[in-house]
Parts: C-alpha cells; sequence; structure tokens
C-alpha cells in the first residue's frame, strides 16, 4: 500500500517539475520577446524623429548598408507586428491551487 502511494507521489513530483521547466521556458521566451518589442519601440520612436535628408544605416554582419528611411521604417513595423503577435496576450501562465494545472 505505502509503495503505491510512494509511485503515485514521485509520479505527481515529476509532473510538477515538468510544469515548472515548462513555465520558466516560457518566462524566458516572453521576457526575451517583451525586451525585443521595448527595443524596437525606441528604435520606431527615433526613426520617427529623421526627415529624408537623414541617412539611415543597417548593420549585416560585420559591414553597416545604407538604407532608405522608408524601407527601415517599414521593416521596424513589420519586426513589431510580428513581435506583438508571438506574445500571448492577458496574463502569464502561473501555476494555480492544482500543481497538475496551468492556469492562465
Amino acid at each position: 500500500m505505502a509503495e503505491l502511494i510512494q509511485k503515485k507521489l514521485q509520479g505527481e513530483v515529476e509532473k510538477y517539475q515538468q510544469l515548472q521547466k515548462d513555465l520558466s521556458k516560457s518566462m524566458s521566451g516572453r521576457q526575451k520577446l517583451e525586451a525585443q518589442l521595448t527595443e524596437n519601440n525606441i528604435v520606431k520612436e527615433e526613426l520617427a524623429l529623421l526627415d529624408g535628408s537623414n541617412v539611415v544605416f543597417k548593420l549585416l554582419g560585420p559591414v553597416l548598408v545604407k538604407q532608405e528611411l522608408g524601407e527601415a521604417r517599414a521593416t521596424v513595423g513589420k519586426r513589431l507586428d510580428y513581435i506583438t503577435a508571438e506574445i500571448p496576450p492577458g496574463k502569464i501562465p502561473t501555476l494555480g491551487g492544482n500543481p497538475g494545472w496551468l492556469h492562465y
């Protein structure tokens, strides 16, 4: 009897540990996306301050390449759309009262 309870408890502990790993991975990914979102919003604000007489460069590997202002704005806008779509709306998943379930 005690052996059966011990096995069941061990199974539940393993499930809980896997949920903690999954949550940690999700949180890490979300933090990375939020950092990219902040960075791209700053770039968008800086590009909005420029006019046609300014020169914009894009870093490709170790080389700076001249880029049209409109193209740079469009690229940043697309990046922002992509990042925003990747961040799940609403709350971050948390471990609720039941350790076997993730709650949103």
